[in-house]
């Protein structure tokens, strides 16, 4: 696995006139000389959130999602913020944040997500769940925690992470059955949990009463 650096990102970014080379889509990009590291993608806060209706629910149980009896959003609503405005996050609160930019990962790379430093020193936890799989084609959902002990104003539009891609070993291209499996493609905000679509849950969660 090889991380691709400043130089890498730049060709990608510029759509290589080599045409074995896959373009990286990152948009938009406000200004490349702040956006782009030695070896990574500073991307932004969007405007849309989904918070939790802490006030109306005593728990969750994935059994309870969709179609078994209850929905999504029943446990959380979503909101958006203006550019200018901002939403705060309380100590030992999680909002579901996403990317202002909309990404196309080559089927070559795979993309991983990491918090930025300045906001980690303030508590702030920025997390993407998982790897950005190899194809991946739409805004990424950052789950945002403050571990801190003080609130955080949030502001649309602010950078938020930043994006690492490393080649994979031979590019990967989707069956069918595993298109139909993606649960989050093309996102265009971030999206409710959709757990409730997992394989085989019911075999091993029992259904609530």
């Amino acid at each position: 696995m090889t991380t691709l650096t400043k130089r890498d990102l730049l060709d990608r970014l510029n759509k290589s006139k080599d045409p074995q080379i896959e373009p990286i889509i990152v948009t938009p990009i406000l200004d490349h000389s702040d956006q782009l590291g030695i070896c990574g993608i500073d991307v932004r806060l969007g405007k849309q959130f989904i918070i939790f209706k802490q006030h109306l629910t005593g728990f969750f149980t994935p059994l309870r999602d969709g179609h078994n009896g209850g929905d999504i959003a029943d446990y959380q609503e979503e909101i958006i913020v203006p550019i200018k405005s901002h939403i705060v996050l309380h100590p030992g609160q999680l909002i579901i944040g996403s990317t202002l930019e909309y990404v196309c990962v080559p089927k070559s790379l795979e993309c991983q997500v990491e918090g930025r430093s300045s906001w980690a020193r303030l508590g702030l936890i920025v997390a993407a769940a998982s790897t950005i799989e190899p194809g991946y084609k739409g805004v990424i959902t950052l789950e945002l925690s403050n571990v801190g002990t003080i609130p955080l104003e949030l502001f649309p539009g602010v950078k938020i992470a930043q994006l690492i891609f490393h080649t994979c070993s031979m590019p990967h291209t989707l069956a069918p059955d595993e298109e139909k499996r993606k649960k989050y493609q093309c996102a265009i905000g971030p999206g409710f949990s959709r757990i409730s679509k997992d394989v085989h849950l019911n075999y091993f969660c029992k259904a609530p009463r």
